[in-house]
């Protein structure tokens, strides 16, 4: 399922965009998406036509009152077109509604002044949003009947019930995490509408902390394994989003795996990835220590699925969680598998359905701790790579790569696509197919972010079913497999200081959760006080009437 968003009714509904797939999906799909620029233009062309006709009727003022809040809006969203066409078509309907009560229909800018208001917050702080949307509906008001104190002074109420509205949104955010709510999101807003992934950087290196990172490396043959301690977002070029893609742009065949840990492990900047990138490069060109192949190791425990590269100086094992899925395990395991050179693979490769539990985080941890010997094994490794010849949904570069791993006893598929994450239908569709091939088939993502976030119209959908990518597997499955030899390995790990996001995300993700629960309740104040407050005034001036 695709999750489509926009923006225009209340953009704080993305203050979420850098938590987790579970409490994204959760805010995402609430949102409201824009219609098409046709459709718009459409709609907006019939709307101005009926006006026009009304204001035949009612008169002149009418008909240049709406004029005048057209331009307006036109001023205001001159960068933002789409926008700005949507709050003209609905405001265009709650105008011709209301005149069908020639007395009241000045009092339907004070209606969609609410929705004005919040469609501006992604540019101006509150008080200035506030401001803005209120002047934009009073000049039309001014210019249809300029003596009118009763329009006036209902629209002023409006909106100053709107500002303190969101003022108190902010002042939430201020007491939660010590930095407004509107601080926090709109460089993110800023980035995925305008693409100003510059300004949002600047502002997560601020908040950024020095950190040592390590990188474990395993070269098979003349492919080299790469798994840095770093998660790959947080979105779109953001961070360290683009990290694999510079890595395999630096070197030459490489895969760029994802182990343990979240956004909390993001770097703040793609400066900062070029740098990992061209470290890891220098590093082993110096050249790397030989190590000793002891077999594949199938290590289920719990929930966990293990398919452990047993080497003499290290181990390599690939987690799959069946059933609960597997998604962004605790940073704070790097510390147990550096201390033991036991390394994890997070497979990514099925959507989290059930958190991780203190018993499950343990277990996996007492597997880290637990030394691992043997005997010496032949190593066997194949490798093929293509590309989709079509689109498939969720997958964010069209190549596919796919390593065959053999010890003379056991085989293994790795089948490794460019996705964020995978939906279970997608493993499941590609272990029957190639189940033959191999003792298993284990399908990898690097919990790509690249295609994540990078409009307001497809924000986040994991990696589906794809007829083409599920041919191609098999195919290239094959072909590895055919490729397969006797070979030797290499290792190195390394450890860099550079900075990431640190604590202040989970913070700011817990303090924005609340917000973001609070907004949801509460979203509705300032879009029904227009009515109530409407009706107050006509009651108020029927009983002086009386």
């Amino acid at each position: 399922m695709l999750y489509q968003v926009q923006s225009i009714f209340n953009p704080l509904y993305f203050l979420l965009q850098v938590d987790s797939e579970k409490i994204t999906r959760k805010y995402y799909s609430k949102i409201i998406s824009l219609p098409s620029l046709r459709l718009l233009i459409g709609v907006d062309g019939i709307e101005s036509a009926l006006i026009l006709f009304r204001g035949l009727e009612i008169g002149l003022a009418f008909i240049y009152s709406f004029i005048s809040y057209g331009i307006i809006l036109f001023v205001i969203f001159r960068s933002k077109i789409k926008t700005g066409l949507t709050i003209f078509s609905f405001s265009s309907i709650i105008y011709l509604i209301f005149s069908l009560f020639p007395e009241f229909y000045l009092y339907s800018y004070g209606i969609f002044l609410p929705f004005l208001d919040y469609s501006l917050l992604i540019d101006y702080k509150a008080l200035y949003s506030s401001l803005i949307s209120f002047g934009a509906s009073i000049i039309p008001v001014i210019i249809s009947v300029p003596n009118d104190i009763r329009v006036f002074l209902y629209i002023f109420l409006v909106a100053l019930i709107t500002y303190l509205y969101i003022y108190s949104i902010d002042r939430k955010g201020t007491k939660l995490l010590g930095i407004s709510s509107l601080t926090v999101v709109r460089p993110f807003l800023r980035a995925i509408n305008y693409k100003r992934e510059d300004e949002l950087e600047k502002f997560l290196d601020k908040l950024s902390i020095p950190y040592y990172v390590n990188i474990y490396t395993l070269k098979i043959s003349d492919r080299l394994l790469i798994l840095p301690q770093i998660h790959y977002g947080l979105y779109g070029s953001v961070g360290s989003s683009k990290l694999p893609y510079i890595i395999e742009e630096k070197m030459k065949n490489v895969v760029v795996f994802h182990g343990p840990g979240s956004h909390d492990i993001d770097l703040p900047s793609r400066s900062y990835s070029n740098i990992i990138a061209s470290y890891i490069k220098a590093e082993t060109d110096k050249g790397m220590e030989p190590n000793s192949f002891y077999g594949i190791e199938f290590n289920d425990r719990g929930s966990f699925k293990l398919t452990t590269l047993v080497f003499d100086k290290s181990s390599l094992t690939f987690v799959e969680r069946p059933g609960k899925g597997i998604d962004d395990m605790p940073t704070s395991l790097w510390k147990d598998m550096v201390e033991n050179n036991n390394f994890l693979i997070d497979c990514h490769n099925e959507n989290l359905k059930e958190e991780f539990s203190r018993e499950e985080i343990s277990t996996i941890r007492e597997f880290i701790r637990e030394k691992k010997t043997g005997f010496k094994k032949p190593l066997y490794f194949g490798y093929a790579e293509g590309t989709l010849s079509e689109k498939c949904e969720g997958i964010c570069c069209n190549k596919v790569k796919v390593m065959a791993i053999g010890d003379g006893e056991k085989k293994i598929l790795i089948i490794y696509v460019f996705g964020n994450n995978a939906s279970v239908e997608l493993g499941e569709q590609l272990k029957d197919k190639l189940k033959d091939l191999a003792d298993r088939v284990i399908l990898v993502t690097p919990d790509d972010h690249t295609c994540t976030g990078t409009s307001l119209y497809s924000l986040y959908v994991p990696s589906q079913p794809c007829v083409n990518l599920i041919n191609i597997s098999r195919e290239l499955g094959i072909k590895a497999i055919e490729n397969m030899k006797e070979v030797k390995s290499e290792q190195k790990i390394m450890k860099i200081r550079t900075k990431v996001i640190g604590k202040i995300i989970s913070s700011m993700v817990e303090g924005l959760e609340k917000v973001g629960s609070y907004t949801l309740r509460t979203f509705w104040i300032p879009i029904i006080s227009p009515y109530l407050l409407l009706l107050i005034f006509i009651l108020f001036y029927s009983l002086i009437k009386i």
